[in-house]
Order: structure tokens, then C-alpha cells, then sequence
């Protein structure tokens, strides 16, 4: 007795006519349509500007689409003020509620008078959208024949069949679209992008992987536009589509996953094909900066799908951020410092710099800090931040390396043998294969190379050799001033040339008998021409085993 007087009071509830709060006017449509106690006519009241069956029509679609996308009116949480003001979900605040703000914008109650009702804007959009969610409309249901009609689990035959129907052309539509996308992407890479892109395997990989999480976008799209068509009932349906919105969004991230996966192997190609290591260096921190913001924006419209209110979780974000933002300054400066860097590109990896008190060679330019390795072999991590606000001395980046020192000859070298060993000098630079020589010099830049008789030392005369090697490692270097240093060597052993040392010359009082021991130099021009000549000859044959 206690339960039937339970559904007598609910009935008599529902048959109620009662607009004067947005819950009491839901509840008035909703419950005035189930099966159990039918009423149109009085749901049909909730609609505001229309009567008779065309009202009752508009109430009736409107529960329909609320049964096709799922949604489930949870009563207790629908405001019951009569004065209720929304201003969240309107532009200017206003007496109105939308029930479900986010899946379903476009229908809205507002306030006319005292009474609530579904409004003008709803009312004018019911059929669009029943028409998107039912293109075959409702009334085959009517032609199903009575053997199927029998229930399963609450459930239709025929609706169970449908279902399984639809999950098997899902999954040929997924198959199919996915061998279709491959092959248009692969035909616009091959008549879109340039040659050096169409013969790499990485990126028809990617381009592979790209288009199956599409396929399943389009597998998803075909359910959820044919799975109200079942008329499955409103929590079962809530359930699937729930299920349905959830893989919607995770295949859209996997989509934009992917989509960077196959960004980032054109950029790896283009960045195997240059000269510099650096650009290979920003690969892994892109990818993965680009991941980490797709990966965010994914959780952000998770939690909002879940129910949660967008303000507050930006608002979260924000307060958040700027407390991380505070706590983490100088890692904030690293990562602008290591962007900043490879924008501006100051130097290569490999690259020979020296600022400060460091000189190395570059090894990494990482996340937060880049290594530097010494002569010495140690490494030096210094900040990028750092690194992007220094002089930094790039000698990597030269076009020559400039090699400068002194020879100190004898003071009792002749005028003419000085003259002669300066010219034999210049002669070994010119044949020297790295350096520069009279091949490379124009009006417009700088000598190729300097051999001048500069000045008197303390204990020798000073000749100055400056050249330029054509290099910009520093071991072909050294290996050329070895190769320069034995051809001297020799062009002064030729001529007879003796190097100074700090000395000191004692005079003494000679004995008749006795005389000077003084080095014998050549004095015939000619001699001096053919010993230079033999010198520049040998240094020139010797060349090769170098």
C-alpha cells in the first residue's frame, strides 16, 4: 500500500502544471513523457509561443535529443528561485538556465512573466538539431516487426542487433579510412613537398602512424551520428556516449601526437641534410615541448568533460603557475635562454668558443644548461640563460686561424742573408698546402701572410712571421705548423742562418797567432738563390708524406 501511494503522489505530481522555477519547469516536460504517465499535453505547456501538437511535437523532439546525446536531468542540482540570474553563460545576465552549458548550449530556459519556459532561441533550434541526431527520423521504429521487439536485458532485439551492427561497420570504416588517408598523404607528400623528403622511410612511417588515429576519429564521428537512431534507453545511451565523448577526445590528442611526430621528421631530415649539429640538438626539447602542450590542452577538456567549470580550472592553472613561476625563476631563464639560443644560433656544436673564463669545445646544448669541453677534456655546464646573455668569443666560426711568432737569428747575420732567409720564408708559405698565399689575397681584404725583419732584440734580430691557415680545426693546425717550422729548419741550415739565444759576446785581446772563430755565410748572390731554391724544393717534395 506504502509503494502505491508513493507512484499515486508521483503521478499526481507529475501531472502538475507548475512553470514558476527552472527545476519545476524541467520537471514538468520531462516526467509528463515517460511512459508510465504520458502526458503531452501538459510537457507540451513548457514551450513557450507555440500550442496544441505543435507544441506537444516540440516537446517531444526535445526529449529525444535529450535521450540521443545521453544526458540525464539530475533534479537536485537544477536551481529552484524563481529569480534565478544567470551570468555566467550569457553575455549580458539575465533570468535563464541552461541545463547543460557545455553538450548542449543551444537549449535554454528563460524566464517570460512568472513563469519559466523553454525560450524563443530553443524553440527555433529543436528541429535543426533533431533532424542532425535522427536523419531517418522516428517513425520506422513503428514498422519493426513484433519478433524483434522482444527484450533482452531491458532491450530490444532489434536494438542489440543494430548496436552490433554499428560496431562492426565502425571497424571497416576504420580499416578502410586508414589505408584511404595513407595513401592521400602519402600522394600529397610526393607532389607537395620537395625532393629530399619523398624517398625518406622515417616519414612515410609517420605519415602510416598519423592516419590511423584519423581512422578512428571517423569510426567514432559514424557511431555517435547513428547510435540515436537505436533508441537505446537514456542511461544505457548516457553510458555509451559518455564512453564515446572520452575516445572522441583521446584519439583527437593522439591525432595532434601524431601530428608532431610527423612535423618533427621533416624538421629531423631537414636538420640531417645541414651542416650544423645544433638544429639535431633542438629536435628531442621541440618534440617534447610540443607533446608536453598537446598532453595539457588534452587534461584541460578531460577535466571539462568530466564536469569540471573551465573558469575555475584556469583560474587554478593560473594561481599555480604563478606560484611554480616564482618558485623556478632561474629555470624559466634557462628554458627562454636555451630557445634564445637556438634562434639566434651564436655557435654550432663543435663549435671552439671562449667566454669568461672558459674556452672549450661545444658538446650539447641541453634543456636547462650546455656542456663545454676544455683542452684539457673537462666539462664546463653553464647555463643557457647564461650563455645568451655573455660575448662569447665563437673562434669556431673563423674563416682562418691566424698563427703569429718570432724568429731570432745571429746579430752577425749579413744584411743580405737576412734579406735572403725573409724571401726564402715567404717562398715556403706560398708552397705550404694550408696556408694563405699571393692566390688568395685581393684589394679587398686583408695580406695573406707577413715575413718582415721587425727588430733588434736583446740577444737577436727579430723576424716576424704571420700567417693564416686555411682551416678551423685546431689539430690540422698544429700539424701545419710543424709542417711550416721543419721547412724553415731546413731553408736555414741551407743558407747557413744561425738561431740567437740569450747571450753574452766576451772581447779579448788577440794573440797574432790567433783568430776569430765567426760562422763563414755565403756571400755569392747566386749561391744564395740556388741554396734557396734547393731548401723551398725539398720542403715542396717532402709535402706529400704530410
Amino acid at each position: 500500500m506504502l509503494i502505491f501511494f508513493l507512484l499515486w503522489q508521483t503521478s499526481l505530481l507529475a501531472q502538475t502544471l507548475n512553470l514558476s522555477t527552472p527545476r519545476s519547469t524541467l520537471y514538468t516536460h520531462l516526467e509528463n513523457l515517460k511512459p508510465d504517465h504520458y502526458h503531452p499535453e501538459i510537457a507540451a505547456q513548457t514551450v513557450y509561443g507555440l500550442t496544441g501538437k505543435k507544441a506537444e511535437d516540440k516537446a517531444l523532439k526535445l526529449k529525444y535529443i535529450y535521450d540521443a546525446k545521453g544526458l540525464i536531468i539530475d533534479y537536485a542540482t537544477i536551481p529552484n528561485d524563481p529569480d534565478y540570474t544567470d551570468s555566467t553563460h550569457f553575455t549580458f545576465p539575465k533570468h535563464a538556465y541552461k541545463p547543460f552549458p557545455l553538450r548542449l548550449p543551444e537549449i535554454y530556459l528563460e524566464k517570460y512573466g512568472n513563469k519559466w519556459y523553454y525560450s524563443r532561441q530553443t524553440v527555433s533550434q529543436i528541429d535543426l538539431i533533431f533532424n542532425e541526431l535522427y536523419p531517418y527520423g522516428v517513425d520506422f521504429v513503428s514498422s519493426v516487426p513484433p519478433e524483434f521487439q522482444t527484450k533482452f536485458l531491458g532491450i530490444a532485439i532489434w536494438k542489440w542487433t543494430g548496436l552490433i551492427l554499428l560496431l562492426i561497420g565502425a571497424y571497416l570504416l576504420h580499416v578502410l579510412a586508414k589505408k584511404l588517408l595513407y595513401w592521400i598523404f602519402r600522394f600529397l607528400k610526393n607532389h607537395v613537398v620537395s625532393e629530399r623528403f619523398k624517398t625518406v622511410e622515417r616519414i612515410n612511417l609517420r605519415l602510416l602512424q598519423f592516419s590511423d588515429p584519423i581512422s578512428y576519429l571517423v569510426s567514432l564521428a559514424f557511431l555517435i551520428k547513428l547510435l540515436p537512431s537505436l533508441f537505446l534507453p537514456a542511461r544505457f545511451t548516457a553510458f555509451i556516449m559518455s564512453g564515446l565523448n572520452v575516445a572522441l577526445l583521446i584519439f583527437w590528442v593522439f591525432v595532434f601526437l601524431r601530428l608532431v611526430d610527423v612535423i618533427m621528421s621533416f624538421y629531423i631530415t631537414r636538420a640531417e641534410q645541414s651542416e650544423s649539429k645544433l638544429d639535431d640538438q633542438l629536435v628531442p626539447i621541440l618534440r617534447n615541448t610540443l607533446k608536453v602542450i598537446v598532453l595539457s590542452f588534452g587534461i584541460f577538456k578531460l577535466l571539462i568533460l568530466f564536469g569540471a567549470d573551465p573558469k575555475t580550472i584556469l583560474a587554478g592553472v593560473s594561481i599555480g603557475g604563478l606560484a611554480i613561476g616564482l618558485a623556478s625563476q632561474d629555470t624559466i631563464k634557462n628554458l627562454i635562454g636555451t630557445f634564445m639560443i637556438f634562434v639566434d644560433k651564436p655557435f654550432r656544436i663543435g663549435d671552439w668558443i671562449s667566454f669568461e673564463n672558459v674556452e672549450g669545445s661545444v658538446e650539447e646544448v641541453g634543456f636547462r644548461s650546455s656542456s663545454i669541453r676544455a683542452a684539457d677534456t673537462t666539462i664546463f655546464k653553464v647555463p643557457n640563460s647564461k650563455l645568451a646573455e655573455i660575448v662569447i668569443n665563437n673562434k669556431g666560426q673563423r674563416v682562418y686561424r691566424r698563427y703569429q711568432t718570432q724568429i731570432g737569428i745571429r746579430y752577425d747575420t749579413p744584411p743580405h742573408l737576412v734579406e735572403a732567409f725573409v724571401e726564402g720564408i715567404k717562398e715556403i708559405i706560398e708552397v705550404h698546402p694550408l696556408t694563405r698565399n699571393s692566390s688568395d689575397h685581393t684589394a679587398y681584404n686583408m695580406r695573406p701572410y707577413n715575413v718582415e725583419f721587425i727588430e733588434y732584440g736583446d740577444s737577436a734580430l727579430l723576424i716576424m712571421v704571420n700567417v693564416y691557415f686555411k682551416t678551423t680545426d685546431w689539430g690540422e693546425e698544429m700539424h701545419g705548423r710543424h709542417v711550416l717550422h721543419l721547412g724553415i729548419l731546413e731553408l736555414a741550415e741551407k743558407l747557413g742562418v744561425g738561431f740567437a739565444f740569450p747571450s753574452q759576446t766576451l772581447y779579448m785581446e788577440l794573440f797574432p797567432e790567433k783568430k776569430p772563430e765567426y760562422p763563414e755565410y755565403p756571400q755569392d748572390p747566386a749561391e744564395i738563390k740556388k741554396r734557396i731554391e734547393e731548401a723551398v724544393a725539398n720542403f715542396n717534395a717532402k709535402i706529400s708524406k704530410y
